[in-house]
């Protein structure tokens, strides 16, 4: 599996057109926690599943698959 880093999770927000406070709203985080993450901060294991799971879901809905 390829290593997921800061520029990652922003990369992939960015190319869904998803804002900060979008997915900060729809995982109930305070605002700003997301942005301290895509500049570096470590995430802890629950929000980074929490994030690569939301990430997944929109994927999956932008390409159609199930």
């Amino acid at each position: 599996m390829p290593e997921i880093t800061h520029n990652t999770y922003k990369a992939l927000r960015d190319a869904l057109g998803v804002s900060q406070r979008a997915v900060e709203r729809e995982l109930g985080w305070k605002t700003g926690r997301l942005s301290v993450i895509e500049r570096g901060l470590v995430p802890t294991d629950e929000e980074r599943r929490q994030l690569l799971s939301f990430l997944n879901q929109r994927i999956t809905e932008e390409t159609g698959n199930q």
